[in-house]
């Protein structure tokens, strides 16, 4: 079996050989299989059992120090006045422009703003000026301000003073403020509270005033530099228009212009010249086209002469004439008198009508003759007028430009007026927006300490810190203190737990007594073991641990007295060649071990170093002597395999006490040789860091584990010890103890 590698894993409390297909490499790959959970309600508890001692102090500091909050200070009473603050003051006038209310975000911003100016310097400074607390001598007492010789700095640390007791505070969605005082005298703290409200809402109100007053001096100065602009312009436009030889015919008439400005006679003349030229230029052209129609057309086609009731009378007289010549034709000849008259009556009448077509056709020409002088007149006229026109509208430039600066004056000065009137009505009727809901009253009762409230926050910050200091302590603590850490932290088997000593029992007392707490535990390991030991090949088992005195030695005698109990021949080798102490334990003799066998030039073999123990039933390896070669090249060299050979050979089983992890290499070359390594762990001493590394150099040479041993274990002080505590404790029957066997033959049946 020796060389083999050994893979086990945990099942029923043993462990079982596993095939080469499902080897684990290293301890590294081992999963204890533990489940995870939420909060862990039972490492909590045990969390405060561990550590009740120190949080029990804490919780009892914050307790007394509760206790001092409240005996020790003196008594501060507060007093409290309640002021209302208005965005918007009342209408006086019926017509200011009323301000919508604005948004929250608005109106916190005001109402900050007035908390802000009730808490300033200002506010301060005249409170103390009002109640004169810069001679008060109760006042400068209680602030320690009794030494300070009066000045300004006693009246600076006087308002200094007033502004670190005064609180301000505005409840929200509201526009109240509350304004606290403190002070150790009641009455001091009312009357300063009612003061400080007093005092805000006269300085609001003087601001006010200030503010009014100022814009009434300001407009009365406007109003009478505007009146003298305005009678200065008047008086420069007159001047101007009387050298210019100007007159606003507008005016004059009653008429103004489309624009307002001035409209002159030359202007008004042009613009009805200019009016009537147009109608004679549109007479003389309708006349025109009326004279070149008659000349291109007949006479007797002319719509005038149609029209003409004269030519109508004669062509009706005409068209008879021509009807009875025609009558008279029929029954008489042409030479005939009746009808040479009524020819010529005909001719007359042809005549006549000529005569007045023509006479229609030459009025048409004289109207166009009359239209076509009249045209030419009136363009005559607006000629000259537009001439005398051009030569006013250069005067008329300067004339508007003082025109306008007087519209200016004017307009400027009527609104200084109108706002003048408005602010000078304010000043009479100022409303301020601030007034006092509750007046501060003297309180009867202090308002700290506050004994209820003092205890509960010192209970809860005692518990708090308690818990907080339990929790960092926990996490901080990096011992292994048992197998619920072994199980938690390390990915190794736990094989078992070996109990700490109870009062004066002593390990050699323990170790014999079949029926104690350190056998059955030694037992359970055994039990977990026998998958390695109890076999038919010869197996290696190695012992060791972190550090030293952890227990590994012990263990190692359990170990082997119970393979020696079962009838196997078993070999214990101190292989602790530094600090071997095996001899020691068992009470043998060290003057030649392993130490010797190893050496150069020694000619003895294994059996002549091999000691028996007759109280254990097995054989012993002590360290033997010092030897000026270094223990981890003795160990290295192929003398030390060859002996686990011979004494393979020899022995059933090999157990080797070997030297612990850290610091030494001499661990790390033997776990390479065994069959398998049980690394001891001492509870409540052995940090969990140390653990790790030494497991990790084990792993890395080669070494084939099994798991750990926790050695010297105390139950209470353990997050999981109600299990093992039971364990341990587990009493037997008195009459079943008498009617046991022997120890010896107790040991032997296990």
């Amino acid at each position: 079996m020796h060389g083999k590698t050994l893979a086990l894993t945990p099942q029923n409390d043993q462990l079982v050989r596993v095939d080469d297909d499902r080897l684990i490499q290293s301890y590294a790959e081992y999963d204890p299989g533990v489940p995870t959970r939420g909060i862990d309600l039972l490492a909590l508890w045990w969390m405060l059992v561990r550590n009740r001692v120190m949080m029990l102090a804490i919780v009892l500091v914050a307790f007394v120090i509760g206790l001092a909050s409240i005996w020790l200070p003196k008594p501060v009473y507060t007093a409290q006045a309640t002021i209302q603050i208005e965005p918007q003051t009342a209408r006086i006038l019926g017509t200011e422009n009323i301000t919508p209310d604005p948004g929250s975000s608005e109106n916190n911003r005001m109402l900050q703003t007035q908390v802000d100016l009730l808490g300033s310097r200002s506010t301060a400074q005249h409170v103390a000026h009002q109640l004169n607390l810069v001679n008060d001598p109760q006042f400068l007492r209680e602030a320690g301000l009794e030494n300070e010789p009066a000045g300004d700095f006693r009246a600076a640390m006087v308002t200094s003073a007033l502004q670190e007791k005064l609180n301000l505070s505005s409840p929200r969605d509201t526009r109240l403020i509350a304004v606290q005082y403190d002070s150790h005298d009641p009455a001091l703290a009312a009357r300063i509270a009612n003061s400080f409200a007093e005092t805000f809402i006269n300085d609001s109100l003087q601001r006010r005033l200030d503010t009014f007053t100022y814009s009434r001096n300001f407009l009365h100065r406007q109003l009478g530099e505007t009146k003298g602009r305005l009678e200065k312009s008047e008086s420069s436009l007159v001047r101007y228009a009387l050298s210019a030889g100007l007159v606003d015919a507008g005016n004059a008439a009653g008429i103004a212009g489309s624009d307002g400005e001035r409209r002159s006679i030359t202007t008004a003349s042009l613009v009805d010249l200019n009016s009537a030229y147009s109608q004679a230029q549109t007479n003389r052209m309708q006349a025109q086209e009326r004279w070149e129609q008659a000349m291109a057309t007949p006479a007797m086609s002319l719509p005038e002469v149609l029209s003409n009731p004269a030519i109508q009378n004669l062509t009706r007289q005409r068209a008879e004439l021509e009807a009875t010549l025609q009558q008279e034709r029929q029954r008489r000849q042409d030479d005939h008198p009746a009808i040479m008259q009524a020819k010529a009556q005909i001719a007359e009448m042809d005549r006549q009508i000529g005569a007045i077509a023509g006479g229609v056709r030459a009025s048409i020409g004289n109207q166009f003759r009359v239209a076509a002088g009249q045209e030419a007149a009136l363009r005559g006229s607006v000629g000259a007028l537009k001439a005398a026109t051009f030569a006013e509208q250069g005067k008329d430039v300067r004339y508007n430009i003082l025109k306008r600066e007087v519209d200016t004056n004017r307009n400027l000065y009527n609104t200084l007026l109108q706002r003048y009137s408005e602010v000078s009505t304010q000043v009479a009727n100022t409303t301020n927006p601030i007034s006092i809901i509750d007046r501060a009253q003297m309180p009867s009762s202090p308002s700290y300490p506050r004994p209820a409230l003092n205890m509960a926050l010192a209970s809860l910050a005692g518990v708090a810190l308690a818990l907080v200091a339990g929790f960092v302590r926990t996490r901080m603590d990096d011992k292994v203190h048992g197998p619920t850490d072994v199980e938690s932290d390390f990915r190794t088997p736990l094989l078992g737990v070996v109990p700490l000593l109870k009062g004066d029992e002593s390990i050699a007392e323990a170790m014999d007594d079949p029926l104690s707490a350190v056998t059955e535990a030694h037992h359970a390991i055994c039990l977990a073991l026998n998958p390695i030991v109890q076999t038919p090949e010869h197996s290696v088992l190695l012992l060791t641990s972190s550090s030293s005195n952890e227990g590994k030695s012990t263990i190692a005698v359990k170990i082997a007295s119970s393979l020696a109990a079962t009838g196997k021949k078993v070999l214990v080798i101190d292989g602790d060649m530094r600090r071997g102490s095996l001899h020691k334990l068992l009470g043998l003799a060290n003057q030649f071990g392993l130490t010797d066998l190893l050496a150069k030039g020694s000619g003895e073999g294994l059996m002549d170093a091999v000691q028996y123990c007759e109280h254990h039933g097995f054989s012993v390896l002590s360290r033997g002597g010092r030897s000026s070669v270094n223990p981890a090249e003795l160990l290295a060299s192929s003398r030390f395999a060859a002996l686990l050979d011979e004494a393979a050979g020899l022995y059933d089983a090999i157990v080797l006490d070997g030297p612990p992890v850290l610091g030494l290499a001499d661990a790390p070359r033997i776990g390479g040789m065994a069959d398998a390594t049980v690394f001891v762990v001492e509870a409540n001493r052995t940090s969990k860091a140390d653990v790790r590394i030494a497991l990790k150099r084990l792993g890395d040479a080669g070494a084939d584990q099994i798991g750990l041993v926790i050695s010297k274990y105390d139950p209470a002080k353990d997050t999981g010890a109600y299990g093992y505590a039971y364990r341990y404790d587990y009493p037997l029957d008195e009459e079943q103890i008498a009617g046991e066997n022997s120890p010896r033959q107790l040991l032997k049946e296990v």
